[in-house]
């Protein structure tokens, strides 16, 4: 009596073998028709309304970018473009939303440096790889930063504001958008640079925190919005983050003009979607943001929001994400700041 090793051996296919064979072919079948149906789906999209994710409460500059781009979008593919406020943990909430959901083009986010890259480098454990966990798909604008002051405070510039934050340590006090914010982390940088004792009291977003320091409950922000109540009176904008002046705002120093360190560090707000979004949707968006994007309207608005144009698509956008990283990385190890 023959066991069947050795009919095996004899040259005899085991069921087995056919059995598994048939398996095998009919998974490769299965995957490039399940392949071929994402690429036709990624041909018709949108089909049907996408949801922008803004991982911050309404009011604040990310808002503003993200719904005047979907409006914007809305109009371009006929489809609603619907932005849903998922604010919470300083973006973290609406960017792992984000990262977890489809990536079949109907799930985006409307996000910034503070939420991708920043919280990726201060939180311990750290949320997320930005250059992995997401598809980088355009940078709308650049963010420049200002230093706004709360009216009574008595100061009139950067120097007047590190002299008196020097002699009265622990007393001054500072908002952001939260805990591992871009606003958060600007501050810490400037208190590392000037030697200066200011206390963090956190917000949801940007808005709210505005509203904080035009009512004089804190002296000291860094954020876009400040811009947009440097003639209303109850905010005083001492100067910009940026190198040199901006063309729109002339009359607004750079920090190191007004008596202050040299501090060159831009925010951004950008869209990204879950990883491995279909080439097809990545091309469909950067050929609609260059549409948008080139629109005088458009830019005007966003120039009134505090921010300035500066659109980059997917591949450079993708390598500067990962340039930030290095950079925060650095930052955050001389000013030893961690969010828990």
């Amino acid at each position: 009596m023959k066991s069947a090793s050795t009919s095996e051996s004899s040259g005899h296919k085991p069921v087995r073998y056919f059995l598994l064979r048939s398996m095998a072919v009919a998974g490769m079948a299965c995957a490039l028709g399940l392949s071929a149906l994402a690429s036709a789906r990624a041909d018709t999209w949108p089909s049907k309304p996408v949801t922008i994710i803004s991982p911050y409460a309404p009011g604040g500059t990310n808002d503003i970018v993200a719904r005047l781009l979907a409006d914007r979008f809305q109009k371009i593919f006929g489809q609603p473009f619907v932005v849903e406020n998922r604010p919470g943990a300083a973006g973290i909430l609406g960017a792992s939303f984000v990262m977890r959901a489809a990536p079949d083009g109907y799930t985006l986010l409307s996000g910034n440096n503070a939420a991708l890259v920043v919280q990726s480098v201060v939180k311990s454990p750290s949320p997320y790889d930005p250059a992995s966990a997401f598809t980088p798909l355009v940078k709308i604008a650049d963010a420049p930063n200002y230093i706004g002051v709360s009216a009574d405070l008595p100061v009139k510039s950067i120097g007047e504001l590190v002299a008196l934050a020097r002699r009265e340590p622990g007393k001054l006090n500072y908002s952001s958008a939260g805990s591992g914010s871009f606003g958060n982390f600007l501050v810490e940088y400037f208190k590392l640079l000037t030697g200066t004792d200011i206390v963090h009291i956190p917000a949801k977003s940007s808005g709210p925190a505005l509203t904080e320091l035009m009512a004089g409950r804190i002296q000291l922000m860094m954020d876009p919005l400040v811009l947009s109540q440097r003639n209303g009176g109850r905010v005083k904008v001492l100067a910009t983050t940026q190198s040199t002046r901006l063309d729109a705002y002339p009359d607004i120093p750079t920090i190191k003009e007004s008596g202050g360190p040299e501090i060159n560090i831009v925010g951004w707000f950008g869209w990204v979607g879950p990883a491995n979004l279909p080439k097809e949707v990545v091309e469909k968006i950067d050929a609609a943001t260059r549409t948008v994007m080139a629109d005088p309207e458009t830019r005007k608005i966003l120039i009134a929001a505090g921010v300035v144009p500066s659109p980059l698509y997917s591949a450079q956008f993708g390598a500067m994400i990962r340039e930030d990283v290095k950079r925060y990385q650095d930052i955050k190890v001389r000013a030893k700041m961690m969010v828990e």
